[in-house]
């Protein structure tokens, strides 16, 4: 059973009222973003507020919104950025992005979304919600950046390897194209489950990468991972 919070070296989140977690998914995410530039950044389905304060810590000067749709979910993000050392500079909404406005553009958006199309409803509504696109389609979330992200932008993402195609489509209706590419083996010896995406409105060449977390089992880590999130996690 998940704990109700979750340590890291800076910062400290509690969970107990989100329907998911943190976990592998997020903090890998999370750690892969290039913050660099970035003067504003958006955390679309923050959930525990856990990629705003990621991307607050590694990017020193940035401002960090953050919106999600469930209530408790958005009380609980804005009760973890306040704790935070960052508190000035992360603030979180409680809206849906669909119906989100912005007076100035982003220069960086960030999201881990709901992306499990074509699987089985989770059992509790808010873990469906969370985990399942049947509220928050690829269209929709790739309407969304196109609208808030500013011209020279960038929009990172981690989805579903199988689901690369689909979501590119999209992102190409959005004038939005693949910049840098990740492959995400979870095991080295496993096939290939995720993959992490950094889109922007040049369309130049991809910088293609891999990364595997676990060499022969749990807890045998790579040195890559390692090294990507070694200011995060503690033993690391």
């Amino acid at each position: 059973m998940p704990k109700p919070s979750f340590r890291f070296k800076q910062f400290t989140i509690q969970q107990d009222r989100c329907a998911l977690k943190v976990g592998t998914d997020g903090v890998l995410f999370g750690a892969w973003v290039n913050y660099t530039d970035a003067e504003r950044i958006l955390d679309i389905g923050t959930g525990t507020g856990v990629l705003a304060l990621i991307a607050a810590q590694r990017n020193a000067t940035a401002s960090v919104d953050a919106v999600e749709i469930d209530d408790a979910a958005a009380e609980q993000a804005a009760e973890n950025a306040a704790a935070s050392p960052w508190s000035d500079r992360v603030r979180v909404h409680r809206m849906d992005v669909r119906r989100m406005t912005a007076s100035e553009r982003f220069d960086l958006i960030i999201c881990n979304p709901p992306y499990y199309a074509g699987y089985s409803t989770a059992a509790d509504e808010r873990v469906g919600l969370a985990k399942h696109s049947d509220e928050l389609q690829f269209d929709e979330l790739l309407d969304a950046v196109d609208r808030l992200l500013a011209p020279a932008g960038r929009f990172a993402v981690i989805i579903p390897l199988n689901r690369e195609r689909a979501f590119l489509q999209e992102a190409e209706r959005m004038r939005l194209f693949p910049a840098r590419r990740c492959v995400v083996k979870y095991v080295s010896h496993r096939p290939a489950k995720r993959l992490l995406l950094e889109l922007d409105r040049a369309g130049g060449a991809v910088r293609e990468e891999e990364l595997t977390i676990e060499r022969t089992g749990p807890f045998d880590y790579t040195p890559e991972y390692r090294a990507l999130i070694s200011d995060l996690m503690l033993n690391f």
